[in-house]
């Protein structure tokens, strides 16, 4: 990944972009990025607070949380985004 950042805290490297998201995630050696998809949509806290447990529970740091999708109702420019 050209330009990547690595983040050795989590065990990532990222490409860095704007400020709500970046343009990619890859996992450094030694690690693998694991997608968890709840069944159902959830509130945003409720959301965190199962990733936070989730992640706990694998014996793995926060800062190894690297990405997440957010569903919204309609798309936010940037500055909604932060208000958000």
């Amino acid at each position: 990944m050209a330009g990547a950042a690595d983040f050795s805290a989590g065990g990532y490297r990222f490409l860095p972009s704007v400020f709500q998201f970046s343009a990619g995630v890859a996992a450094l050696s030694g690690y693998a990025i694991e997608r968890v998809r709840f069944r159902s949509p959830v509130p945003l806290k409720q959301g965190f607070e199962r990733v936070e447990r989730l992640i706990t529970e694998a014996g793995r740091p926060l800062t190894s949380f690297c990405a997440c999708e957010l569903r919204s109702p309609a798309p936010f420019t940037e500055q909604g985004f932060r208000a958000f």
